[in-house]
């Protein structure tokens, strides 16, 4: 039972767990790589340097509340090159805090 909890819970992104797992490919300035390089964002991380001195980013998440909270703090040094759902949900959360601007 303890295995199987942790599978499910340990396999997400941040305090939100389940099984239905993605992976996120997040590309970080040059300017904020130095910093997020030596972060620990999942104990199953993977990152890498890329040609032009960004860091790449890839994680698991099974919920994307807490990873997109993540995202929204390093904006503008962040992009999401995968998957086309987080990019649209940190844009829709962007236009979103845009608009209650205007208000």
């Amino acid at each position: 039972p303890e295995r199987e909890l942790d599978e499910a819970l340990g396999a997400g992104y941040g305090i939100f767990g389940g099984r239905d797992v993605k992976w996120a490919t997040l590309r970080f300035s040059r300017e904020r790589a130095r910093w997020v390089a030596a972060e620990r964002w999942h104990r199953e991380q993977h990152g890498r340097w890329d040609a032009e001195g960004r860091w790449v980013l890839s994680l698991p998440y099974a919920d994307p509340r807490e990873l997109v909270m993540d995202i929204l703090r390093h904006v503008p040094e962040v992009e999401v090159i995968a998957p086309q759902e987080l990019e649209d949900e940190v844009k829709r959360r962007l236009a979103a805090g845009l608009g209650r601007l205007d208000e």
